[in-house]
């Protein structure tokens, strides 16, 4: 039994090893808006992630903040559970959902016209790898360009 105790906590120890950057993100591959409205936005994400573990991992729904250039602007939603394959590129398509802060239409306006905006999203991921639960930090930062965006609201 000590051995059996022993073993696991070297296994835990060592797995935990490769904890510092766990996911990658390796490309944004596109969005599609589903649903628009004045208190909330739902959207599909195409993204590619690199899973740098040896095990697979669960991405668990989960909330982070939105800030566009240090003002919040509301709080995004991962609805779905994600599943990561282990060492490998994992192509991503997920629905997610922002809700909004109050008089989002006038932020929308004025950052329509803009060359340059920088988008961070923070927060905390809720995460799974076997049986053990693990909350990762984001801290991601990009800057856009908001004129350059299309909603495709003329799509059914």
């Amino acid at each position: 039994m000590k051995t059996l105790s022993f073993l696991f906590l070297l296994f835990c120890v060592a797995s935990c090893a490769s904890f510092e950057e766990p996911v990658e993100f390796v490309s944004y591959d596109g969005s599609k808006l589903e649903k628009l409205n004045m208190d909330e936005a739902a959207f599909r994400i195409q993204s590619t992630v690199h899973n740098n573990t040896w095990l697979p991992i669960k991405i668990k729904p989960s909330t982070l903040e939105v800030y566009v250039d240090g003002k919040k602007w509301g709080d995004l939603y991962l609805d779905e559970k994600i599943r990561l394959k282990a060492n490998k590129d994992n192509q991503l398509n997920s629905l997610s959902h922002v809700t909004f802060e109050d008089e989002i239409m006038a932020k929308l306006m004025v950052y329509r016209f803009k060359d340059s905006a920088q988008l961070q999203l923070r927060g905390k991921v809720k995460t799974g790898l076997l049986f053990i639960p693990i909350k990762i930090p984001v801290n991601y930062t990009k800057t856009i360009s908001p004129k350059n965006l299309n909603f495709n609201l003329d799509q059914p």
